[in-house]
C-alpha cells in the first residue's frame, strides 16, 4: 500500500479503509493524518516517516528549522504529519500508536551509525524539549542548521538544563538527520563534565539588596581626557545613584514613554556596569529593535552578551531569545555568579508572546491573552539577590504612556512590582536633554537597605532642592532635569554634591 495510491482517494474513502483496519480517525483529522494512520496500521508508517525526515527541507519557522530530526534520524518536532507542517493543534488520529512510534525512537536515538571520520568541535547553550532531548544552539539563541543534537541520555546524565553552555564533539547529520549530533561532552559551564550537585534557580531562597550597584563612573573623572566627567554617559549613571540608586539584585522598570530615548540610557547602564564592576556578567536582551539600535547596544557591551531580535522578525523568535537569555542568565546565577541583565523591552515581550499565544487560553479584556502577562512578569521576576549563590539584577523597560490594550495591561500589572522605578520624560529628550530622567517621578523604594542614614539623609537633601527648582506646573519635571545636570556638571563627583569624599 502506496501513499501516492492512498492520496488519489477521498478522505471518506481513507476513513473506510483505517477502520477496516481497526483504526478510528478522528472527525476533524486532516487527509495526510488519515493516510498516515492507514500506513502505520499496515506496517508501512515507520519507512514513510523516516523517509519523510530525510526529504523534509527544514520548514521556515524557528521550530522546524533547529528541530530536526535526531542522531537516529527522529522527525522534526512539531512534523509527526507527514505533510511537515508540525501542527500541534490537530487531533492526533492514533495516540496509541503514535506512542509506541516514540519509545521505537527513544530506544534507537544513541545508536551508532557507524561514523569514523574527525569530529568536529562545537559550544553553544543548550535548549531543551518537552520531549527530554535537546539542541546545542550555536549560532545565538535562535535554530541553526550547525546546531548539534543532544540525546536524553546525556542530558540526564549529566543533569542538564536549558541555557547551560556545552563544549565538545559532534559528528555530521547523516542521510536520514537534519542536524550534526553531539558525540563528546568535554565542559558544561566552563567546568569539567561530570555530574556535579548544584543548586536549582527557584529553590535558592531570596534576600534584600545588601549593597548598592553603583553607576557613577569615578574613573572618567580621574581620566583627565578634558570632559569632567560630564559627557552624557557618565551623567546618568550620576543621576541615577542620585535620584533611584539601585541595589545588587534588584528589579529596576525603567517607565519610558515612546521616543524618549530609553535605549541610550541602558546602554550607558552596561557601560557603567562593566566599568564598575568587572566581576560582574553584563546580559542585553532587546526584542523588536531598529537594526541600527541593536549596532549601537552591541558596541556598549565590552566583556558581557547581547541578544537582539529586530522588529521584523516573527513574535516566536522575540519569545525563543528572551528564554534563552533568561535562562543563561539563571545558570549562571546558580554557579555564584552576579549578573546584570538589561532588556529592552516588557512590553516588546508582552507582545510577542500575545501573537505566539493566539486565541488559546483566557484573555483579559481588549483581547489579550492572559499569557502574554503572566509571562513577562515571570521573566521580570527572575530578578532576586539570592542567599548562598550569586545575583540577578533585572533592568528592563516598560512603555508608559500607550493607549494600546496590551501596552496599558501590562503596565498595570507590573506596576508596583519593581523595587526600583526610573522614569524617563518624553517632553525633555525631545527638547534635546540626555539623559531625559524625570528626577521627581524617579524613585527606589529599598534604598535605606543598603545605604547608610548619612548617606541617605544627604541624598534626600539634594533632592528637596531639586523639587524646589522645578516647581509647579506643566513644566516642572524638564526645570528639575534642568537644575539636576546643571549641578552635576559644576561637579566632577556625586561626592561633592553630598558633601562626602569621593569613594565613600
Amino acid at each position: 500500500m502506496r501513499r501516492t495510491t492512498l492520496q488519489r482517494k477521498d478522505r471518506d474513502e481513507l476513513t473506510h479503509i483505517a477502520r477496516a483496519l481497526g483504526g478510528e480517525p478522528s472527525n476533524r483529522a486532516r487527509k495526510d493524518e488519515i493516510i498516515s494512520l492507514i500506513l502505520d496500521l499496515s506496517g508501512h508508517g515507520a519507512a514513510t516517516a523516516g523517509s519523510a525526515a530525510a526529504n523534509d527541507g527544514g520548514g521556515d519557522r524557528p521550530e522546524a528549522t533547529g528541530a530536526g530530526p535526531d542522531a537516529s534520524g527522529e522527525p522534526a518536532v512539531g512534523a509527526d504529519d507527514e505533510d511537515g507542517s508540525g501542527d500541534r493543534g490537530s487531533v492526533d488520529a492514533d495516540p496509541g500508536n503514535r506512542r509506541r512510534r516514540r519509545r521505537t525512537r527513544d530506544r534507537d536515538r544513541d545508536r551508532d551509525e557507524g561514523w569514523d571520520g574527525d569530529n568536529v568541535p562545537v559550544s553553544g547553550h543548550l535548549d531543551l524539549r518537552d520531549e527530554g532531548y535537546g539542541f546545542l544552539r550555536v549560532g545565538g539563541c535562535l535554530p541553526t542548521r550547525n546546531d548539534a543534537y543532544v540525546p536524553v541520555k546525556t542530558i540526564r546524565q549529566h543533569g542538564l538544563r536549558r541555557g547551560d553552555h556545552l563544549t565538545g564533539t559532534s559528528r555530521p547529520a547523516n542521510r536520514t538527520e537534519k542536524n550534526p549530533a553531539l558525540v563528546t561532552l568535554d565542559s558544561i559551564n566552563g567546568g569539567p563534565p561530570e555530574p556535579s550537585p548544584r543548586p536549582r534557580f527557584a529553590q535558592l531562597t531570596p534576600v534584600h539588596a545588601s549593597r548598592q550597584l553603583g553607576l557613577e563612573m569615578l574613573d572618567a573623572a580621574d581620566s583627565g581626557d578634558g570632559d569632567n566627567g560630564q559627557d552624557p554617559e557618565t551623567l546618568t549613571g550620576r543621576l541615577i545613584d542620585l535620584v533611584a540608586p539601585v541595589g545588587v539584585g534588584q528589579r529596576v522598570l525603567v517607565m519610558a514613554p515612546r521616543h524618549s530615548r530609553a535605549g541610550s540610557v541602558l546602554g550607558s547602564i552596561m557601560t557603567a556596569v562593566e566599568a564598575n564592576e568587572p566581576g560582574f556578567k553584563v546580559m542585553g536582551l532587546f526584542l523588536d529593535q531598529q537594526p541600527e539600535a541593536i549596532t549601537e547596544m552591541e558596541r556598549c557591551v565590552q566583556r558581557g552578551e547581547v541578544a537582539a531580535t529586530a522588529f521584523d522578525q516573527p513574535a516566536e523568535e522575540h519569545v525563543q531569545t528572551a528564554e534563552m537569555v533568561v535562562e543563561r542568565s539563571k545558570r549562571a546565577v546558580e554557579m555564584g555568579a552576579d549578573v546584570v541583565m538589561v532588556v529592552d523591552g516588557l512590553t516588546a515581550l508582552a507582545r510577542a508572546y500575545n501573537t505566539a499565544l493566539s486565541n488559546a487560553g483566557r484573555a483579559y479584556s481588549g483581547n489579550v491573552e492572559s499569557g502574554a502577562v503572566h509571562m513577562p512578569k515571570k521573566f521580570f521576576g527572575a530578578g532576586r539577590n539570592l542567599s548562598g549563590a550569586g545575583s540577578l539584577t533585572m533592568i528592563a523597560t516598560l512603555v508608559t504612556g500607550s493607549k494600546d490594550a496590551v501596552d496599558r495591561v501590562v503596565l498595570g500589572e507590573l506596576a508596583g512590582r519593581a523595587n526600583t522605578e526610573i522614569h524617563l520624560d518624553r517632553w525633555a529628550a525631545e527638547l534635546g536633554h540626555h539623559p531625559a530622567i524625570d528626577v521627581m517621578a524617579s524613585v527606589s523604594h529599598d534604598e535605606s537597605r543598603f545605604l547608610d542614614a548619612d548617606e541617605l539623609e544627604a541624598l534626600r537633601r539634594v533632592r528637596r532642592d531639586l523639587a524646589e527648582a522645578g516647581g509647579d506646573g506643566p513644566a516642572s519635571a524638564v526645570a528639575a532635569l534642568e537644575a539636576a545636570l546643571d549641578r552635576l556638571r559644576a561637579s566632577s563627583a556625586n561626592a561633592d554634591l553630598l558633601g562626602r569624599p569621593a569613594g565613600l
